[in-house]
């Protein structure tokens, strides 16, 4: 069987030629959307306990109008991680603004500063190059830096201990060295100074919303009970300081539209499924995922189709091959075998062409989509089941159709010139071909829609 698979793809090369491309360009398009899509719903998951932390946010509705952001109150992480017992830890994060730090000669504008405390390492996963992690940033003036900032301003200096200058205001003494914040994280960082380098004074600090606030849980906590306890809290602390400012009761106020709590949300659901007001940059959104995960397997049955009309249009070249071995003893279970195992070859052939395709367009992918997408089938093990079903799923789907069709032939009448009666193929391939124009059409509008 496959030497007979290589007979006829050296004897039909433009046939071969047309199918094995066309295979091998859409399972090229369909594993650089894989990458992406694994990829968008990989964020923040290189946090270990990725599964348990939670972003409070405040929820309410003032004047009729909801207040849906993503910050919370200063003293909420502490309260929470003393008060409910599934708080494991909890991590305070705050921006002051974006300041122009200094070093000798280097002057730099920064964006991504932000203040906390050694808590913060206790929720997320920050590998330290140099510096010491216990009680990290829990002096006032401390700021710990990333690799690329480092190399930045010092150089093949050691950072550590040296003083960085901000707005020839504060001076900041390198504590640590981190690495950089992965690219697919929802809050990315250069420099983390100590939040107790600023005195916060607030009037009201149970309803001034100005910092971000993580938690993590006990594991097997509920996340709904937890919840429960969160709004307990806001009942003991936040509610009287509301009645306090508008000085009636919690009672008046909600009868007139007033609500006010926070809510958790899961650290993995940030990045696409949040909405929120003040995020850290834009985030991306779920249906992305499946539009593009429909644009896959529209591609794929494309292909398939393509397939599907090419084989059975060489209907009267195999007649005679398939009449020769009926009668020569193949039944058909036979041929079935026979024209699934070419169908497989060949998509075989065709992926190890797409895979090569995905090295050269990764560079371009990954200019027009941002990202910095890596195709290595040693490191990323999990893409070899993926592809390995690829080539038998295609190779099936594809094969099926022409395989029973070819197999259905009738030796005497194959033998005997008479073809006319399996002149119905044809039909069936003006389906397709209707079929393969309306999704192209579809795909190429809503391409143009989307680029529009």
């Amino acid at each position: 069987y496959f030497l007979i698979t290589l007979r006829n793809l050296q004897k039909f090369k433009g046939y071969s030629f047309i199918n094995i491309f066309g295979l091998a360009t859409a399972v090229a398009v369909c594993l650089l959307i894989l990458l992406y899509v694994q990829d968008e719903l990989n964020y923040d998951k290189f946090n270990y306990k990725y599964d348990r932390i939670y972003r409070v946010h405040i929820d309410g509705v003032f004047n009729n109008k909801k207040i849906w952001a993503a910050q919370s109150c200063l003293p909420l992480g502490k309260t929470l991680k003393d008060e409910i017992p599934d708080v494991t830890a909890y991590a305070t994060i705050r921006s002051f603004g974006f300041p122009v730090f200094r070093y000798k000669d280097k002057v730099f504008s920064e964006e991504k500063v932000f203040f906390t405390d050694s808590n913060f390492f206790e929720v997320f996963d920050v590998p330290i190059i140099k510096g010491n992690k216990l009680n990290l940033l829990n002096n006032p003036f401390e700021i710990a830096i990333t690799e690329s900032m480092a190399k930045k301003y010092f150089g093949n200096e050691d950072p550590i201990n040296k003083i960085i200058n901000s707005d020839k205001r504060i001076d900041y003494k390198v504590v640590a060295v981190i690495k950089d914040v992965p690219y697919n994280s929802h809050f990315k960082y250069d420099f983390l100074g100590s939040l107790s380098s600023y005195k916060i004074q607030e009037d009201y600090p149970w309803v001034n919303n100005n910092n971000f606030t993580y938690i993590v849980l006990k594991e097997n906590s509920d996340p709904k009970l937890v919840q429960k306890k969160i709004d307990k809290v806001v009942s003991k602390y936040t509610i009287p300081t509301i009645e306090k400012i508008f000085q009636t009761t919690w009672s008046d106020l909600s009868k007139n539209g007033l609500k006010y709590g926070y809510t958790m949300q899961a650290l993995s659901d940030i990045h696409l499924k949040s909405n929120l007001e003040n995020e850290f940059e834009p985030n991306g959104q779920i249906i992305y995922i499946y539009i593009f995960s429909l644009i896959a397997i529209g591609i794929l049955i494309i292909a398939c189709f393509n397939y599907m009309n090419l084989s059975t249009a060489r209907y009267s070249g195999r007649a005679k091959e398939v009449g020769i071995r009926k009668t020569i003893g193949a039944n058909f279970k036979n041929l079935i075998i026979q024209f699934l195992s070419e169908s497989v070859i060949i998509t075989f052939i065709a992926v190890l062409f797409s895979i090569f395709i995905v090295y050269l367009l990764l560079p371009l992918f990954n200019d027009i989509s941002g990202k910095q997408l890596e195709f290595n089938i040693i490191t990323n093990i999990s893409i070899i089941p993926v592809i390995l079903l690829l080539i038998v799923f295609i190779g099936l789907v594809a094969g099926l159709y022409p395989a029973i069709f070819l197999s259905s032939f009738s030796p005497i009448k194959v033998l005997g010139g008479s073809l006319h009666e399996y002149i119905k193929g044809k039909r069936l391939r003006g389906i397709l071909v209707v079929l393969q124009f309306s999704i192209t059409t579809i795909l190429i509008i809503c391409t143009i829609f989307i680029y529009n």
